[in-house]
């Protein structure tokens, strides 16, 4: 935020139009000098924003990482043969056959024997 905005500058003789000490009204980052600064206060400020911002980010990982834990235990953990044989019982691995695989005259006399609103309730 530039002086003018924050002072009033060299409008801030009793003028409706100019908002004396905004930095009071909005949170301000970074204050720029001059009125209206000079385009290297503008990159300077520009870098220290980038910096502050940076700085945020990697205190809130280091943040997020120390909140996030949990207690951990050493597992044992053992391998083992594969018990997969592969003989299953062909019972539990039944298909009913598609609808393509039914013969058109049982297909339709099911359909037929149930109206539409049966199916819905």
């Amino acid at each position: 935020m530039g002086a003018c905005t924050i002072t009033g500058g060299m409008f801030s003789t009793d003028s409706y139009s100019t908002v004396r000490g905004v930095d009071k009204l909005i949170p301000v980052d970074v204050y720029l000098p001059g009125c209206p600064p000079k385009p290297e206060a503008v990159i300077d400020a520009i870098t220290k924003l980038r910096k502050k911002i940076s700085r945020e980010l990697y205190e809130d990982r280091i943040r997020s990482q120390r909140a996030n834990r949990c207690f951990t235990t050493n597992h044992k953990f053992h391998v083992r043969r594969s018990i997969h044989t592969g003989n299953y019982d062909q019972r539990v691995l039944y298909q009913p056959p598609s609808t393509s695989e039914i013969p058109t005259e049982i297909f339709f006399k099911y359909k037929n024997s149930v109206s539409s609103a049966e199916l819905v309730n």
